[in-house]
C-alpha cells in the first residue's frame, strides 16, 4: 500500500509510505526554477516565494512578489502504485526566458544506497564524498566552466533518466519518463544534515511559457538497483538495434596503446616504440596468440594535428601511408584498426605541441559557430587548459558549418579502411553540452532541441559511412546515452569514473544490452581512486567487472608490449603481474565467444541464484572497500533461455555457496549455472 502525503502549507512532499514504513524525509520546497533575463543573468526561484493553494489534482503556485503574473502548476495523479506529476510554467515577463524547472523535490535519507546512473551506475553511500572535489562537487547543471566538472548531464555522463534509493525501509524510484529525451541535470545533492536530495532538473529551451510533455514517476520497489532498473527498462522503448558488422560476434580484445609519449598525456610527447605504426605488429602478434582471439588496436596520440586536438584529426602523424600500411597488415593477418578521436570540441592551441588554429578562427570568424554562456561567454570545460591537453571552445552541433566539419572528418576515417572510430570521446556519453547562444539556430536555453540536433548528425553520419561503402562504426566516451544508442553502439565504458562517488553497478548494461555492446575501457585515471598495488588483483577485479556486465575485454600497453594498470598512469610506474591478466582474459573471452547469445545478444536479468563466499578487499586512495571474491551475473536469451556466470577473478582457487551447494571454481576462470527451466 502506497501512500503520498503533500504539505498544504507549501505543497512539497512530506512522506511517502509503503506498507507503513516511510521511505522519504520531508521536502524544503515543492520546485525551483531559473529565469534568465535579457542580459544572461539568472534568478532562481523557489516554490517558497509564491502563495500556495492545493487542489485533488493540482499544486499551484503564484504571487511573486517580483513576477506578479507568474504562475506554476503542477499536475499530479496516482495510477498503480506509481505517482505521476507533470509541471506547468505561465506569465513569464517580456523581458525574461525560463531556464529550467526542478520539480517535484523528492528528499532521502543520506544513510542508505543511493543509485545514480553516472559513469553506467554507481552505488553512493557516503553522498558527501562528492564534496571534497571541485570536479565532483554537486552543482545545478549550467554553462560548462573550466576548472568545474559539468554535473550529470543527461543524455551524456548519465545515460539514463532516472535515480533511485534503497534502505531497510523499501526503494524509491524517481525518474523521467521523458521519449524525447531533453536535456537534464539528473543528480544528487546532500545537505550534510542526514538529507539528500534527488534532481531531474529540467531545461525548457527559452521560452516564455512551458508545458511539460512528460511525467515524472515517483513509486517504491522492494529490492535493489536492478529493481529501479527493470522499472525504468519496462518503460523505455527500447532502441532500434544498431547495424553492427561480423566482427563484434567473435569478441576481438581491444589493445590500447599510444604512439606518442610514455602514458602521459600531457607535456611534450615525441613518438615511441609503436611508432612507425607496423612496429606493432610483434606485440599484436603476440597478444592474438595469448588471447586465442583477434586484435583491435586502438590509438591514442597518433593525430597528425596534434593529441587531442579537436575537430581535426586527419592525417595521421607521419603520413596515411605509414597508418595504411600497418591497417593493412592488421587485416590481412584478421586484426582490426581503432582510432581514438576527440569530438567535437574546438582547439585554439594545443597545451602539448606547438599546433594552432588561431588564425583559422580569427580569418574565417569561426568564433561564432561556438557555443555560449547565457551572458555570450565563451568556455570549455573538458581537457581544456594551460595544464591540461588544449585550449579551446565546444563547437554548436545546431551550426551548419560544425556539423560539416564534424563529419568531414568522420568521413576521412570511414573512407580510409578504419574498423572503428571513437569519434566523441570527450562527449561522453554521446553529450551535446549545453548552449545559450541567441545568434545560432536554436533556442536561447537548452532543451529537447540539442537531443534531436545530436540524433540527426549521428544519423547523417552513418548513412555517409555506409553510402561510401565502409563498415566503420562509431562510439564515445562512456556509454552511450539512451537516445544514441542506435548510431553508437561500441563505447569505451567507463565504471572507473564511478569510484569517485561510490561503486560502479552495470545499471547500463541490465537496460541497454540487448541492443549494444561496448568495451572494457581505458580505464584512464584508475590511479586516482585505487592503491594499485595495495590490492594487486585489482586489475582482476575490473575485466571480471566488465566481462561479467557484458562488455568486451581491453587491456592498455606500456612499453615493451606489457599491460598496465590504465591510462594517463606514466610508464614508468611498475605495472601489474602479466600472466594472471592474460590467463583471466583468454578464459573469459572464451566464454564470451562460445556463448554469444547471452553475452552478446542477450539481456541482463537478475541474479537466478544467491551467491556467497570469500571477500576481497579494494584498498582505494581514500579507504579500503570490501566486495566478494568473485563476480556473477544471470543473463537470459532471446529464446528464454537463462544463465547464471559466476567469475573467479583471482590467481587461486576458491569455493562459493549456491542453492545450497558448494561450488569450486579454479583459479581465473568461470563456472556457468544453467537455469533448468525456459522461460519464455
Amino acid at each position: 500500500m502506497m501512500n503520498l502525503k503533500i504539505s498544504p502549507q507549501n505543497g512539497a512532499i512530506t512522506s511517502l509510505t509503503r506498507n507503513g514504513k516511510e521511505l522519504v524525509v520531508p521536502a524544503k520546497e515543492a520546485f525551483t526554477l531559473a529565469l534568465l533575463d535579457s542580459l544572461g543573468n539568472q534568478r532562481i526561484l523557489s516554490s517558497n516565494e509564491f502563495a500556495f493553494k492545493k487542489s485533488p489534482d493540482k499544486l499551484v503556485f503564484f504571487n511573486n512578489a517580483e513576477h506578479e503574473n507568474l504562475r506554476v502548476v503542477i499536475n499530479y495523479r496516482g495510477e498503480n502504485g506509481f505517482f505521476y506529476f507533470k509541471p506547468e510554467i505561465h506569465g513569464v515577463p517580456q523581458d525574461h526566458i525560463i531556464e529550467w524547472i526542478d520539480a517535484p523535490q523528492i528528499v532521502v535519507p543520506s544513510k542508505g544506497n543511493l543509485f545514480s546512473p553516472f559513469s553506467e551506475g554507481v552505488i553512493i553511500t557516503d553522498p558527501e564524498l562528492r564534496e571534497a572535489s571541485p570536479w565532483t562537487k554537486y552543482h545545478p547543471l549550467e554553462f560548462a566552466k573550466r576548472g568545474q566538472g559539468e554535473g550529470g548531464l543527461y543524455p551524456g555522463r548519465c545515460q539514463m533518466q532516472f535515480l533511485a534509493f534503497y534502505n531497510e525501509n523499501g526503494g524509491v524510484y524517481f525518474g523521467a519518463h521523458d521519449p524525447k529525451h531533453g536535456t537534464k541535470g539528473v543528480e544528487y545533492a546532500c545537505d550534510g544534515n542526514g538529507r539528500t536530495r534527488l534532481s531531474l532538473q529540467t531545461f525548457c529551451s527559452g521560452g516564455q511559457d512551458y508545458v511539460s510533455k512528460f511525467e515524472y514517476v515517483l513509486g517504491s520497489f522492494e529490492g535493489d538497483w536492478m529493481d529501479a532498473c527493470e522499472i525504468y527498462r519496462d518503460w523505455l522503448t527500447p532502441p532500434e538495434t544498431p547495424k553492427m558488422p561480423q566482427w563484434m560476434d567473435e569478441s576481438p580484445v581491444l589493445v590500447i596503446y599510444a604512439v606518442k609519449g610514455d602514458g602521459d598525456d600531457k607535456g611534450r610527447l615525441e613518438p615511441n616504440e609503436y611508432f612507425p605504426y607496423v612496429n606493432a605488429m610483434p606485440v599484436v602478434r603476440k597478444y592474438a596468440e595469448a588471447f586465442d582471439s583477434r586484435i583491435m588496436p586502438l590509438l591514442m596520440h597518433w593525430e597528425g594535428t596534434a593529441p587531442w586536438a579537436p575537430p581535426y584529426v586527419w592525417p595521421p602523424f607521419g603520413g596515411e601511408g605509414l597508418l595504411a600500411k600497418y591497417r593493412d597488415q592488421l587485416h590481412k593477418e584478421g586484426h582490426l584498426l581503432g582510432l581514438y578521436c576527440s569530438g567535437s570540441a574546438w582547439t585554439q592551441t594545443s597545451s602539448i605541441s606547438d599546433y594552432s588554429c588561431e588564425e583559422k578562427c580569427k580569418n574565417e570568424g569561426l568564433e561564432k559557430h561556438m557555443m555560449r554562456g547565457p551572458k555570450g561567454e565563451i568556455e570549455a570545460s573538458i581537457c581544456n587548459g594551460e595544464d591540461s591537453q588544449r585550449l579551446g571552445y565546444d563547437m554548436c552541433l545546431s551550426e551548419e558549418w560544425s556539423r560539416r566539419t564534424v563529419k568531414d572528418e568522420i568521413m576521412k576515417l570511414a573512407r580510409f579502411g578504419t574498423d572503428y572510430a571513437q569519434f566523441f570521446d570527450q562527449n561522453l556519453g554521446g553529450a551535446f553540452h549545453l548552449c545559450y547562444s541567441r545568434g545560432h539556430h536554436h533556442p536561447p536555453a537548452p532543451g529537447e532541441w540539442q537531443v534531436e540536433t545530436m540524433k540527426n548528425l549521428l544519423e547523417e553520419s552513418c548513412k555517409d559511412i555506409e553510402s561510401c561503402g565502409s563498415r566503420m562504426i562509431m562510439g564515445c566516451e562512456a556509454a552511450a546515452a539512451d537516445p544514441y544508442v542506435k548510431h553508437l553502439p561500441f563505447n569505451d565504458a567507463r565504471p572507473v569514473f564511478a569510484f569517485g562517488y561510490g561503486m560502479p553497478v552495470p545499471a547500463y548494461s541490465f537496460v541497454h544490452h540487448e541492443q549494444v555492446n561496448n568495451f572494457m575501457g581505458n580505464q584512464c585515471g584508475i590511479h586516482y581512486h585505487m592503491d594499485l598495488t595495495g590490492s594487486p588483483e585489482n586489475l582482476l577485479y575490473r575485466t571480471a567487472y566488465a566481462f561479467n556486465a557484458g562488455d568486451l575485454l581491453s587491456v592498455v600497453l606500456k612499453d615493451n608490449g606489457k599491460i598496465h594498470w590504465g591510462w594517463a598512469l606514466k610508464w614508468d610506474y611498475p605495472e601489474p603481474e602479466p600472466e594472471s591478466v592474460i590467463t583471466l582474459i583468454r578464459n573469459l573471452n572464451k566464454i564470451r565467444k562460445s556463448h554469444p547469445e547471452f553475452l552478446r545478444y542477450g539481456k541482463m536479468i537478475k541474479p537466478l541464484n544467491k551467491i556467497t563466499g570469500g571477500k576481497y578487499h579494494l584498498k582505494m586512495t581514500r579507504n579500503t572497500v570490501t566486495v566478494d571474491s568473485f563476480l556473477h551475473s544471470s543473463w537470459e536469451s532471446k529464446d528464454g533461455a537463462r544463465i547464471q556466470i559466476i567469475t573467479n577473478f583471482l590467481p587461486r582457487k576458491q569455493a562459493v555457496k549456491c542453492g545450497g551447494k558448494t561450488i569450486e571454481i579454479d583459479a581465473l576462470s568461470v563456472v556457468i549455472i544453467q537455469d533448468k527451466e525456459k522461460h519464455l
